[in-house]
């Protein structure tokens, strides 16, 4: 019955990362609600079917890990609540309080609304990675994740082409809004499809690479000449090397300059790592290389003009984002330990926005400058060093596993993805962008062990 239950729960996961892109990301109070809901509610049926005194011994994530994230919680919590000492709280709830005439309550935060829902968006990615780290043990089920996620990427892949070629925008997915030529899927921002094109590119290569190394059982052998092992890798080749030719055409027609940039630096990483850690199969590997990078090369060659023009046109010293990064160090500077509270960026950065423009800045372009300038730099390092624990446990994986290796590989190309687009710009705040990165890191983690060593987790 556990078994069967935990079939269902798997599918159950698995559409819920697959169809979060669709409401544009799930960007929107009741699809990020949503998503929360359904994981949560998930968590509990797996808790309530796999929880019990009789049960078979789970593998736990690395204490320390749990830990650091606990503390980044917990400091979350204490930015909300009102008994917090009164050194503690900002000095604008007591301006606030005399101006009105009325006594305010105090808090470290300046928005408590928005970072319970921030907490809310946190905790709601942390479930999707726990619960794919114990429903992925499996090594068939880990396979069917990224088989999974390829698909999904296909089938956003080809809507996007199709609505930057035929110009269509859908009035159920866009509302009449008005956007630029760049393909988008069903997000708004570019540069968050690209981020989360480029974590289903590494999905898909990796899911590829195993695919082609996937041993054939034949009752008996018969010596092939090199035509027919080249025409037999072609046939068992060919349709996932259109998904990938279709996924980097895709890619490079978002225009995105930050996304296509930490995209191509996942993608090295993992066939870095794919090529040091083959040795066995060092032919193989290197065969899945050059074919996977011939696709990708063509791709990028027949659309690369427009993005490779805009590459040329930037000028650094003029980006706009410097002088708002500039703020935020400001901001980070007067209030390093407390912050100005989880989620309320887009308020408490009014106090330091002194950036000419026209347009405010919600979000900081930056997303390890916004968490340490909301969260203080004890907790939001905190934070951070529970994803980069997470990240090591992957690279420790693709050290010592023997097989499915891949999986941790990708892991870590993922990391080096986001990571690199989080000093640029704030995809991995997008729901859909961090619940797929969570489902990826969560399967990487629970292929990171052996059984022999599921103890060591």
């Amino acid at each position: 019955m556990t078994v069967l239950i935990n079939r269902m729960l798997f599918v159950l996961l698995m559409l819920l990362v697959a169809l979060s892109p669709l409401p544009l990301g799930s960007n929107r109070e009741w699809s990020w609600s949503l998503c929360a809901l359904i994981a949560a509610v998930l968590t509990l049926l797996w808790v309530i079917a796999n929880v019990r005194p009789a049960a078979k011994r789970v593998p736990q994530l690395n204490l320390t890990v749990v830990i650091l994230f606990a503390v980044a919680c917990g400091w979350i919590i204490l930015q909300q609540v009102i008994w917090v000492p009164a050194g503690w709280q900002h000095p604008l709830w007591l301006m606030a309080g005399d101006a009105l005439g009325i006594e305010l309550p105090g808090r470290v935060s300046l928005s408590a609304d928005d970072g319970w829902t921030a907490l809310m968006r946190l905790l709601s990615y942390a479930l999707v990675f726990g619960l794919t780290f114990h429903l992925t043990r499996d090594r068939l089920r880990a396979r069917t994740a990224f088989g999974w996620l390829s698909l999904a990427g296909l089938a956003y892949t080809v809507f996007a082409l199709y609505v930057y070629w035929s110009g269509y925008y859908p009035e159920w997915l866009f509302r009449g809004t008005v956007l630029a030529e760049d393909l988008r899927g069903t997000f708004v921002n570019r540069n968050h499809f690209a981020t989360w094109l480029g974590l289903i590119i590494l999905c898909t290569m990796a899911y590829f690479y195993q695919h082609m190394a996937r041993p054939v059982v034949k009752p008996y052998t018969v010596p092939q000449d090199r035509e027919t092992q080249v025409i037999e890798f072609i046939l068992k080749a060919w349709k996932p090397l259109t998904a990938l030719l279709l996924m980097v055409t895709a890619l490079v027609l978002t225009h995105s300059r930050g996304g296509f940039s930490a995209a191509l630096a996942g993608t090295i990483v993992l066939m870095l790592l794919l090529d040091r850690r083959a040795s066995s199969r060092k032919a193989l590997s290197r065969i899945t290389v050059i074919t996977a990078l011939v696709v990708v090369s063509l791709a990028f060659q027949l659309t690369s003009e427009v993005l490779l023009d805009r590459i040329n046109r930037t000028d650094v010293s003029s980006e706009e984002r410097l002088a708002v990064f500039a703020d935020i160090n400001r901001g980070i500077a007067d209030n390093p330990v407390l912050g100005f509270g989880y989620g309320t960026f887009a308020d408490s950065f009014r106090l330091y926005d002194d950036n000419e423009s026209r347009f405010h800045y919600d979000r900081g372009h930056n997303t390890w400058l916004e968490n340490a300038f909301e969260l203080g730099l004890p907790a939001a390092f905190a934070l951070f060093l529970s994803v980069i624990g997470v990240t090591l446990i992957c690279l420790r994986g693709v050290r010592r596993r023997h097989r499915d290796w891949i999986y941790p590989a990708t892991g870590v190309a993922a990391s080096v993805l986001v990571g690199l687009h989080a000093t640029v710009d704030f995809s991995l705040q997008l729901p859909a962008v961090a619940i797929l990165y969570a489902c990826i890191m969560g399967v990487a983690c629970a292929q990171s062990y052996s059984s022999v060593h599921a103890g060591d987790l």
